[in-house]
């Protein structure tokens, strides 16, 4: 008999429990090589951000290398005007007066860790809200800073025109037959229609995003959850020059998953070769200890 479509909060949580009968609650593991969660007892699968990290994103390098020469510019430019009235400094000298100016953190860095600050900060007043409106006990409303706040307003509109009715919010699933795992933001009904939803605030929803909900898709259905075949991405914007969300519909299952299991396979030998390079730099200094 085929499983019952959840269409309500109830169902969903039904399903799960049928899903997952006989098995332990899986467990998120943060490791030095990459997040992975335990499905079972003796049972670590990669997560699926993780497996994805092996793509590659040439994007990422050129604004990496365009804000490090930014700030190093800026630096440089501000100490010749700080030294423009004293005593010539020698080369090394000003090389490392401009080196402790710059800092050792790299500039990316610094901006990566701040839009990811708010990224987790706009995810996380969504996800109280919702809870809140699926009558889940939640504490008190978590406080953010404008550039949240703002993403969270574009949620709010989104949210309006497509009469979101949640389902389930930040349920992990898993795929035993493939070897995966990862935490869904969202399931809801999208226009009445049961939907995966992935919310992204980078400044565009670049492809891999659209794996990733396939993933998903696949995982959910492999539980019972299913059927959900419908996906989207929605980018919420962190800043009032980018006002409005961006909402983007994922392909079929059947058009991506095979490119995300090809992505799986590569995973897989990077992280054999990954940790034969390990087990072979650990031998070679117990050996010369």
């Amino acid at each position: 008999m085929a499983a019952k479509k959840p269409v309500t909060p109830a169902d969903f949580d039904a399903a799960v429990k049928d899903a997952v009968a006989g098995t332990v609650k899986p467990k998120q593991q943060n490791t030095a090589s990459g997040r992975f969660y335990e499905i079972e007892p003796g049972l670590s699968v990669p997560s699926v951000t993780h497996v994805l990290s092996c793509v590659g994103k040439p994007a990422l390098v050129a604004w990496a290398a365009n804000t490090e020469r930014a700030l190093v510019t800026e630096a440089a430019a501000d100490l010749y005007l700080d030294l423009a009235k004293t005593p010539a400094m020698s080369r090394p000298a000003y090389i490392a007066t401009l080196q402790g100016r710059i800092g050792k953190q790299k500039a990316h860095q610094k901006e990566l860790a701040k839009a990811a600050e708010i990224g987790t900060q706009a995810h996380g007043l969504v996800e109280w809200n919702i809870r809140r409106a699926l009558g889940q006990a939640v504490g008190p409303e978590p406080r953010v800073l404008d550039a949240a706040q703002w993403a969270f307003m574009a949620f709010q509109d989104w949210a309006a025109s497509v009469n979101l009715k949640p389902l389930a919010i930040e349920q992990t699933v898993f795929s035993r037959i493939h070897g995966f795992a990862g935490t869904m933001d969202l399931l809801a009904e999208v226009n009445g229609v049961p939907t995966l939803v992935d919310f992204k605030t980078s400044k565009g929803i670049y492809a891999e995003a659209h794996l990733q909900t396939t993933a998903y898709r696949v995982a959910l259905n492999e539980m019972g959850h299913g059927p959900v075949a419908d996906a989207m991405i929605v980018r919420l914007p962190k800043l009032e020059s980018d006002p409005a969300f961006e909402a983007q519909a994922s392909p079929s299952i059947d058009e991506l998953f095979p490119t995300f299991l090809a992505v799986l396979q590569l995973w897989k030998w990077w992280f054999a070769a990954e940790q034969a390079s390990k087990a072979a730099w650990k031998a070679k200094k117990e050996a010369a200890a």
